[in-house]
């Protein structure tokens, strides 16, 4: 079916505006873009229809559409200009892969920034442990036979790809048979079942091909990253303004303890319930015997559960602080579900 020129307007949008933030695109940001004369209703018939034919995609849990392999091929060989095809330098391509694979932890860690600015603490805000997350789909793009690009698109809406470069060229129907065989082998499973003797179901089902190497190395590094919580901490030299800390020695010990090993900050108590306080000694036998932490709860879905706090000396409005923390938590699980799950739109 031919694209109207309306729907290639709104297409190439869609991959510039994905290619510029690395983040879904919704009808709404498209609609307050200069050169774009529709209404937010019309380009959400568009993208509709677009997803429809193909052209995008809808990650399970966002609000906004990505290309699909179909709709990058499109835009390849109808709707690129010789600007857009002009190749980006290594470090900007390193700076956009970190950025695809930093999606919600530099969410959270804004949060956590959020909340130290205001109640003036220092801040804790730790990511979830993503092992439940699975492979929704694995997508591997061709741009010459020796280069490809894999997408990875999660149950948790996360996208991530990187390009890579074979030892020897890859015919497409290689690359075409690799790419029905990881659909058909590793996706809705947690990624913790994706095991070296799993892969080798791979190997066996895709025969030796120059791709099987680097799709494993980026899988181990999906896994890692994922897998891994991580620990922001956030204005930790506001411990300084409060006269427990006014010793030098002491407010050395405490900071350097804080930022050689983060995973220090993680509450004790894995599972936090609403609002939970850990007050002195309750943080362990260590420099932070001598703070208070408040750490409250927010969720990822069925994915999982991080915590976000905020630490300082054991003399601290609990009370106010608590509320203030709780009212924080509850915002940002709004902003985890209108920026990663799926709008009724």
């Amino acid at each position: 079916m031919e694209l109207s020129e309306r729907k290639k307007q709104i297409l190439k949008a869609i991959i510039a505006e994905y290619i510029r933030t690395a983040e879904p695109v919704g009808s709404k940001a498209l609609a307050a873009m200069p050169g774009l004369s529709f209404s937010s209703a019309t380009i959400r018939n568009e993208m509709s229809e677009l997803e429809e034919m193909g052209y995008l995609e809808k990650p399970h849990t966002s609000a906004g559409r990505v290309p699909s392999h179909k709709g990058y091929r499109f835009y390849v060989d109808h709707l690129m200009s010789q600007a857009d095809a002009e190749p980006a330098t290594g470090s900007e391509e390193t700076a956009l892969m970190s950025l695809k694979a930093k999606e919600l932890d530099r969410l959270i860690q804004e949060a956590g920034r959020l909340i130290s600015a205001l109640t003036d603490y220092a801040a804790v805000a730790v990511t979830p442990h993503m092992s439940r997350v699975s492979i929704r789909q694995f997508e591997l793009i061709s741009v010459d036979e020796s280069t490809y690009v894999i997408v990875v698109v999660t149950d948790a809406g996360v996208v991530k790809n990187k390009l890579v470069h074979t030892a020897a060229p890859v015919r497409k129907d290689e690359a075409e048979l690799l790419g029905y065989v990881l659909n058909q082998t590793l996706t809705a499973i947690p990624l913790a079942q994706i095991t070296a003797e799993r892969f080798d179901v791979v190997r066996r089902a895709a025969g030796l091909s120059a791709l099987l190497g680097p799709v494993a190395e980026f899988l181990a590094e999906l896994i890692e990253d994922l897998g891994n919580q991580k620990v922001f901490l956030e204005g930790a030299s506001k411990l300084l303004r409060f006269p427990e800390y006014r010793d030098a020695g002491k407010a050395q010990t405490l900071l350097s303890y804080m930022a050689d090993d983060k995973r220090h900050l993680v509450p004790v108590q894995r599972e936090i319930d609403g609002v939970q306080i850990f007050i002195g000694p309750e943080n362990g036998e260590n420099p932070l015997s001598d703070t208070s932490m408040i750490y409250a709860k927010y969720g990822i879905g069925d994915i999982g559960q991080g915590v976000i706090g905020i630490v300082g000396p054991t003399r601290m409005d609990y009370a106010g602080l608590s509320a203030r923390l709780s009212r924080f938590a509850k915002g940002l699980n709004r902003l985890i579900a209108e920026t990663f799950y799926d709008e009724n739109k």
